[in-house]
């Protein structure tokens, strides 16, 4: 599942033009640790339940853990960047449609990538290929217990810089967002309300505008609970076996027992599986990678139409404004007149700078 999942990832994101957005250049980038994790270290890991000697080597034995680091490291920090593009996205849109680009997530995704081989690197300190046994003898891939020191800083570096940092960081970026999309909702609708008066300017929506509105919501929350759970599912999958390493190190519990060791076995193979369960997020939280997965299974040619839906600017826009002069008792439309008053929500999608034909009409009186 995760083998086919993240690969089918990788693949509609290149192949589709609509699905090439910045929010989906790091889905791309998680998407390909994801799939280093499940080729290199999930089969050495599985053959290790079914063996106590370590028969790969010492190079093998230090790369196997470096890889897992890299693997986490870069999948947390792919995260993280993308609740803080997001949240700057939301807060400052005018500046995101010029700085949130995708070059500009492609050249974010090479750094973390760059940032992330160097972070794991500690794991190479302390990840040794050791002789153990009196009458028989067996090699095993273990950590240091020599330095019991670097143990700690090691496995205390590791919670810190993969769950608390990132999850503290990634939390208040996304109730940011989540307040920012509440008030933006909230003004578009005071101004955009049917029949609501506010200084006399009266403000009538067409049905079309209110469908569009619904779409656009829609979009919206579907995006943002994608990422959300995405999140979530990296905390709850990578969270156990940071902690019981950390516990293990500061000798809260046996670094080997037989009674925990299927405890500390079953924590391991659980954040193997959170580079399996995002290709399942996907596809069941987002129509257009849905869709995509469809056209890629199916075979099938896609002939790109442009949607309202991935127009994610909520925006008022060629409204006709019909003003009565009292002095000359005229009343003339100002259709040439346009105003505009755009939110744009640039969720990884395009801000739209297309109108509605039909949008909402203005009537403006003068009291009398």
């Amino acid at each position: 599942v995760g083998v086919v999942g993240n690969s089918l990832i990788i693949f509609t994101i290149c192949r589709y033009r609509r699905l090439k957005t910045t929010t989906n250049v790091f889905l791309a980038s998680l998407a390909s640790a994801d799939l280093l994790l499940i080729l290199i270290c999930i089969p050495v890991k599985l053959a290790r339940l079914f063996s106590y000697s370590w028969t790969l080597g010492e190079l093998l034995c230090k790369m196997l853990y470096f890889l897992q680091a890299l693997s986490a490291i870069c999948s947390v920090l792919t995260l993280t960047t993308m609740s803080i593009e997001r949240y700057y996205a939301i807060v400052y849109p005018m500046r995101a449609q010029y700085r949130c680009t995708i070059s500009q997530a492609r050249r974010l995704c090479a750094a973390i990538w760059l940032c992330s081989l160097v972070l794991a690197c500690p794991v190479l300190l302390l990840q040794v290929h050791m002789e153990v046994g009196v009458r028989v003898r067996a090699y095993w891939c273990v950590r240091d217990f020599d330095s019991p020191l670097l143990w700690r800083s090691y496995e205390t570096y590791m919670l810190v810089l993969v769950l608390l940092v990132p999850a503290g960081v990634m939390a208040a970026a996304y109730a940011a967002i989540s307040n920012a999309i509440i008030h933006m909702m909230v003004q578009r609708r005071s101004i955009t309300g049917k029949g609501q008066m506010a200084n006399g300017v009266l403000l009538l929506n067409g049905s079309s505008r209110g469908r569009r509105r619904e779409s656009e919501e829609s979009e919206v929350r579907q995006v943002i609970s994608m990422l959300v759970v995405v999140v979530v599912l990296f905390v709850v999958c990578w969270g156990p076996i940071l902690v019981v390493n950390v516990l293990k190190a500061y000798g809260v519990i046996p670094a080997y027992s037989l009674t925990l060791k299927h405890v500390v076995t079953a924590a391991d193979l659980l954040s193997y599986c959170n580079s399996c369960v995002n290709p399942v997020v996907y596809g069941f939280m987002s129509r257009n990678f849905r869709e995509s997965f469809w056209q890629v299974l199916c075979c099938r040619r896609y002939s790109y139409q442009p949607s309202v839906s991935r127009q994610m600017s909520l925006s008022v826009t060629r409204t006709s404004i019909l003003r009565y002069n009292a002095d000359t008792s005229r009343v003339w439309n100002s259709r040439s007149l346009s105003s505009r008053v755009t939110y744009p929500l640039s969720y990884g999608y395009n801000v739209g700078r297309s109108a509605a034909p039909d949008g909402p009409v203005l009537i403006k009186t003068t009291p009398s």
